[in-house]
């Protein structure tokens, strides 16, 4: 199972703990005009090394953020960082998307152990508020390491796994969008319909989190989670708009030790598309719901 973890334990992690990496997993939409690395580079937690998650993002598609599944391609750029399968790796990041899950989560993938694998509770303010050693600039070059990658595709739905499920359920989907896009309303992107997926569940990504970023008490989100009506003791497949933020309640659901729990990568941009078409697949094949009423 992954951790979470306060600043006072990453500063002990540091002082006392040997094969441990700090990855700055920070990533920002488009729109947002800022840039993680350069954001990176100006002020970060004394160590760390930043992790681009664009660097394992298939771009051979026209969808975004799917991940990469070139097991070559990974174990290099892993290897780069200077990590090897039996490092801890501390992830947080200063994004209003959380997006140190989403880079656990592709470890989790890429079959590092579960329990080698940490979220800084608050990500990068919380270090700042702690007083916690910060540097800026460049790191330091690291030797390169050796990574096995050991992909565990049962993790991720695909869309094929998605309409069959949609016939015959087995497994609950939880959208993590935000209530208005969920209910209907506009898609940011041109080219997607609204709405959301029949049957699913929604909860939005940032019900999880305190005003300051930090994580609400694990006991609380499983509250919240059952309040809506999802069932803690069956499967479930997080979704949203490209895969980014439904990594959040995998994280969650991981604290939970709830383990039969998948990722639908595509999300909300391949199912929702007008123009995609992957075999026989038809918009009457990926109906959605605009209404709030299931």
């Amino acid at each position: 199972m992954p951790w979470l973890i306060n600043a006072a334990q990453l500063d002990k992690f540091r002082k006392s703990q040997k094969n441990i990496t700090i990855l700055d997993a920070s990533w920002h939409l488009p729109t947002e005009n800022r840039s993680a690395k350069e954001e990176f580079l100006a002020h970060h937690i004394a160590g760390a090394r930043f992790l681009d998650l664009n660097d394992f993002h298939d771009h051979d598609t026209s969808l975004p953020n799917m991940l990469i599944r070139n097991e070559k391609v990974v174990s290099e750029r892993i290897g780069l960082q200077g990590i090897t399968n039996d490092h801890k790796v501390i992830f947080y990041d200063n994004s209003k998307l959380h997006t140190s899950c989403r880079a656990l989560w592709m470890f989790k993938i890429f079959g590092h152990h579960p329990n080698q694998l940490y979220i800084l509770d608050g990500g990068y303010e919380a270090w700042e508020k702690y007083g916690g050693k910060i540097e800026s600039g460049p790191v330091r070059n690291v030797g390169i390491k050796s990574y096995t990658v050991n992909f565990q595709a049962w993790l991720i739905r695909t869309l094929v796994q998605m309409k069959t499920n949609l016939h015959h359920p087995a497994e609950q989907v939880v959208d993590l969008r935000h209530p208005v896009r969920y209910a209907g309303g506009q898609e940011p992107k041109i080219g997607l319909r609204s709405g959301h997926i029949p049957g699913s569940f929604c909860f939005p990504f940032f019900t999880m989190f305190e005003s300051d970023g930090r994580w609400k008490p694990i006991e609380k989100i499983r509250k919240q989670l059952t309040g809506i009506g999802v069932d803690l003791s069956s499967p479930i497949i997080t979704t949203c708009g490209s895969g980014i933020t439904s990594a959040i309640l995998n994280f969650a659901l991981d604290l939970m030790s709830h383990s039969q729990q998948a990722l639908y990568d595509g999300s909300w941009t391949e199912w929702g598309s007008e123009e995609l078409y992957v075999g026989e697949a038809s918009l009457a094949e990926r109906p959605v719901v605009v209404s709030l009423d299931k």
